[in-house]
């Protein structure tokens, strides 16, 4: 990798526009970057680090990059070209920074970063299509191939780090290394195996801590389950505990189940006993009630029997008592038919005396004529005359009506016809096509989706202007904050370093060497400062600044996000984004108004070419109708005619046939109700001669059952009826009596009595109340005992499974305890031997302390080239095994002295030489970057101080090596202010530092 072009504006200390142009400066191979201290030689490589990775070495981070020197206006940026391989390229950063508002009063506002990335290609830079920041991190992160601790590394030699190792002690060279291999993934592995080691320790203790619990309580349960019968376990083992107990448990279980078994034997037993001898009791007692009941049920059948021999009689007397009741109720039937019939005999005679058309006879004759005339009224032919009279009346009335109706119609449908055919006219007049009014409602829902989506996008763009707003002036504030803290950490810095000035000058002796530069002359040594600064409070101060600044970058990521998605839906809504959701509002309002009022128009168009359609379909009917109608009034009329001449015809036949009625209807009605007079007296002469048959057939047969009955006359019979409460208290006496001699019967079969008459019979005697107490207290007695004996085998057994219980959780455990210990020590011997305490790490050596050996190993190789080159082969850098101290085997350098053939520690070099040493380690360390980044060649590298320790052999072999690297290819910058390297590189970048901010100048470039 080279670096061609830099172009550095209003960054750090340089105010203005600074170009530094690598290629010039390199022609041979070696420039000399120099300026006063403070002057700002470390900002320019800055500068290179910020165009490539966006963020500077340190705790500067990349908040506050912009020169205070430069107008407030002014945009600062850098911008780097650069070449990997055949590849060249262009990034140009800006950091982020404060702008005055453009508005008088308003806010700052802040802008950044960003990042725009090039390519050069067919004689042109084309642009590198990155969308985000970090898109175009990622792309020259894939195009470098280090990241940004890497290239600090190698751009950067830090041997004076390597200076500081030579004469650190343990700690501090531990330190030193650490910082330059980066060895964290180590550490957290060492860390992790430890605490995986603590932690499976940790859960050894906790299983011994249950197996110890779990042994005390398998214990206590046998102790408490086996009392006397425990058997000595205290010396056997947790595994080999629970063997013994389960088995001493088990045989005085079997103990118990064998007790439990007799007691249960004995209740039988006695149970059985006393059912024995209570069944004796039960069948000798049932046998005496039965008898008892027996001799009280003869005694009461006597009665029984003679309230039988009255019911029997009450039921023979009720049937003949019917016979008699029905001959004398027909014989009242007979009397009363006689009477009806007298009656309608009369009533015909009356009616037949205004009909003077049928003869007076017997009833049934005149009956018989009557029926003549009224079927010769109701002949169809007659009955219809009046019925077509009438009709034939009506329909010339209708007909009259009609035909005038008819006329009125006709006037009636002209006069509507008229009014249609004026508003139809009307109508057409206010017509606009159905075209024109759809498309301007289409037109106008268009304008209102468009007022919609803009309101909508409106509302979205004033909520992320507000967001930004927002985040902007909090940003503002802490960015002021982190100003205000970063000044005060700047003048106590500055102080700081003028109180270790002062301190500094205050050692120095004329004739010897400045620490600082080397130089043994001392021209203006500082003078004290009223104030002496302190580390602490300049640390205390940085805190306070990495606090600020982390805030104000916490926030300054959050507006940035904020503001590149205001960007993105500016995008994305266009004029739409500057609008305000009232305006918007206003628009979509509008929009809705035009829409409505074109709806309403579109509809009212259509209501009206409804309404003319509807016009034109009445008039056409009206017309139909208006002829219909006259043509109508003119058959009606003829129709009437017609129907009076028949009218009249028909009158002359009716007047015949009614007589002296109205009408044949009330002739024929008149003639009906005389016919049904005629046959009711027909009816009752019929009845009354049945009736007094009848009376004399029953008065016969009554007499014929009196005669072969029990009772001598009606009288008899009437006596021998009885009441209802009588015949019930009769009836209840005889079947109460007959129950209970059915009763007697079932039970003398019953088992239990006929085993009570067995007894009787054989002379047993009753068990005495005592004898059945005494057997039932033994029965219970021995039932309490099984009972007892069951309840004891039920506890043990469920003592005895949880002894179980305890059992398999203590061999569960010890079995988890075994592997459990096997883990733990597989964990203890990794992380021990990691951590170089271990047995098989036979050179304990801890893993860390192993990678930083193997890393400053391969550093050595590659460093003891440069070295041997520098000393014209004198050493060669190695490493010192032997030497320990605290665990550091293996990171201790010597030097192979060819001259003395013998080596010795790093240390015994001279200054000259560790100079020397230090840069050929740093030289070695960038080789190895490089080479474990994937053989990416950094060509451009830069040394910081340290010349002004070497004298000048010392110095002109230095300068040969640079020489040497040159020679190689490689582009070297030396950054230093001593005046000898001023005549030793005459190409040279000058930084000059002023009160308006720093500038850049070269010398010797062609």
């Amino acid at each position: 990798m080279k670096f061609h072009r830099l172009e550095i504006c209003a960054f750090g200390p340089f105010a203005g526009t600074e170009t530094v142009d690598f290629d010039a400066l390199s022609v041979d191979g070696l420039f000399l970057l120099r300026g006063q201290t403070g002057s700002g030689k470390t900002s320019v490589l800055d500068a290179i680090t910020f165009a490539l990775y966006g963020d500077v070495p340190g705790e500067r981070g990349s908040d506050g990059l912009k020169s205070q020197h430069a107008p407030a206006a002014r945009r600062p940026y850098v911008e780097l070209e650069f070449s990997r391989g055949q590849d060249r390229f262009r990034v140009r950063r800006v950091p982020r920074y404060w702008r005055p508002a453009k508005r008088a009063g308003a806010a700052d506002q802040q802008e950044g970063p960003e990042l725009f990335l090039e390519r050069f290609e067919h004689h042109g830079w084309k642009s590198v299509a990155v969308h985000k920041i970090a898109e175009g991190d990622k792309e020259l992160r894939e195009i470098l191939g280090l990241d940004m601790g890497e290239f600090t590394k190698v751009i950067m030699l830090p041997q004076g780090a390597f200076a500081q190792l030579m004469h650190a002690s343990n700690e501090d060279r531990r330190k030193i290394l650490e910082e330059l291999f980066d060895i964290a993934t180590y550490e957290q592995l060492e860390h992790y195996l430890w605490e995986r080691k603590r932690e499976s320790e940790g859960v050894l203790a906790e299983l011994e801590v249950q197996i110890s619990v779990q042994v005390a309580s398998l214990r206590s349960g046998a102790q408490s389950l086996l009392g006397e019968e425990m058997p000595a376990v205290q010396e056997l083992p947790a595994e080999e505990l629970a063997a013994p107990l389960l088995r001493q448990a088990e045989h005085a279980r079997t103990v118990l189940q064998s007790t439990s078994v007799k007691a249960e034997q004995a209740a039988q037993q006695a149970a059985r006993q006393l059912e024995v001898m209570t069944r004796k009791d039960q069948e000798l007692r049932r046998w005496a009630d039965h008898l008892q009941l027996r001799e009280a049920h003869e005694t009461r059948r006597p009665v029984a029997a003679s309230a039988q021999q009255r019911i029997n009689a009450h039921r023979s007397a009720e049937t003949l008592k019917v016979w008699l009741d029905r001959a004398e109720r027909i014989q009242h039937i007979a009397v009363q038919k006689a009477e009806v019939r007298e009656a309608a005999e009369q009533q015909a005679v009356q009616a037949l005396a205004g009909q003077s058309d049928v003869a007076v006879g017997t009833v049934p004759d005149a009956a018989e004529e009557v029926a003549d005339l009224k079927a010769r009224l109701t002949d169809p032919e007659a009955s219809g005359l009046e019925h077509k009279h009438a009709e034939l009346v009506a329909g010339a009335a209708a007909a009259d009506r009609a035909a005038a109706a008819a006329q009125k119609q006709v006037e009636q449908t002209q006069d509507e016809l008229t009014d249609a055919q004026e508003s139809l006219v009307t109508l057409q007049a206010q017509l606009i096509s159905a075209e024109q009014t759809d498309q301007a409602v289409d037109q106008a829902q268009e304008v209102l989706t468009a007022a919609i989506a803009q309101a909508e996008r409106a509302k979205q763009g004033e909520a992320a202007r507000a967001q930004v707003t927002m985040l902007s002036d909090q940003h503002q504030a802490a960015a002021q904050q982190a100003d205000s803290v970063q000044q005060a950490y700047r003048e106590l810095s500055q102080g700081h370093l003028q109180s270790l000035a002062y301190e500094l000058a205050s050692t120095l002796e004329p004739g010897e060497k400045c620490l600082v530069c080397g130089s043994t002359e001392h021209p203006e040594p500082h003078a004290p400062e009223a104030d002496t600064v302190t580390r602490e409070q300049v640390d205390d101060a940085a805190e306070q600044l990495q606090q600020a600044r982390s805030s104000r970058d916490t926030l300054a990521h959050r507006l940035q996000s904020a503001e590149q998605e205001l960007q993105a839906r500016r995008e994305a809504l266009g004029q739409a984004a500057y609008l305000s959701a009232e305006e918007a509002e206003v628009g979509k309002a509008q929009a809705a108004r035009q829409l409505a009022a074109s709806r309403r128009q579109r509809t009212e168009q259509r209501t009206l070419r409804q309404q003319a359609e509807e016009l034109k379909e009445q008039i056409s009917q009206l017309r139909q109708r208006c002829t219909t109608a006259q043509h109508s009034a003119e058959r009606e009329a003829a129709e009437a005619a017609r129907l009076k001449a028949e009218a009249e015809q028909l009158a002359v036949r009716l007047k015949a046939l009614r007589g002296e009625y109205r009408s044949i209807t009330a002739r024929v009605a008149a003639l009906d109700e005389l016919h049904v007079v005629l046959k009711e007296a027909q009816a009752a002469q019929q009845q009354a001669e049945q009736s007094a048959a009848d009376a004399a057939h029953s008065h016969t047969e009554a007499a014929q059952h009196l005669e072969g009955s029990i009772f001598d006359d009606a009288a008899a019979v009437t006596s021998a009826v009885l009441s209802a409460g009588e015949l019930e208290q009769l009836e209840e006496l005889t079947a109460q009596f007959a129950s209970t001699e059915e009763r007697l019967g079932f039970e003398a079969e019953l088992e239990e009595v006929r085993a009570g008459r067995a007894r009787a019979q054989v002379g047993e005697q009753q068990p005495q109340p005592e004898q059945l107490q005494a057997a039932a207290e033994q029965a219970e007695q021995a039932a309490a005992e099984y009972q007892n004996a069951r309840d004891k085998l039920t506890e043990y057994t469920v003592q005895l499974a949880g002894l179980q219980r305890a059992a398999d959780e203590l061999a569960t455990a010890t079995a988890d305890r075994a592997g459990q210990a096997e883990q733990t020590q597989w964990h203890a011997e990794l992380a021990e031997a990691v951590r170089g305490t271990g047995g098989d790490n036979t050179r304990r050596m801890r893993l860390t302390t192993f990678v930083l050996a193997a890393r400053l190993e391969r550093v050595t190789e590659a460093a003891t080239r440069h070295l041997s080159a520098m000393t014209e082969g004198r050493y060669r850098l190695l490493l010192d095994a032997e030497r320990t101290g605290r665990g550091l085997r293996g990171l201790d350098l010597k030097v192979h002295d060819e001259y003395a053939e013998q080596e010795r520690p790093a240390e015994s070099l001279s200054g000259g030489e560790i100079f020397m040493a230090a840069l050929s380690l740093a030289l070695g360390l960038a080789e190895t970057v490089q080479s474990e980044s994937g053989g990416i060649g950094l060509d451009s590298l830069f040394i910081d101080e340290g010349f002004g320790s070497l004298d000048d052999q010392t110095l002109e072999a230095v300068m040969s090596a640079l020489h040497t690297l040159q020679g190689e290819g490689r582009r070297i910058g030396v950054v230093s202010h001593v005046t000898e390297m001023h005549q030793q590189i005459p190409v040279q970048l000058k930084v000059t530092k002023t009160n308006t901010g720093s500038t850049l100048t070269t010398a010797g470039t062609v």
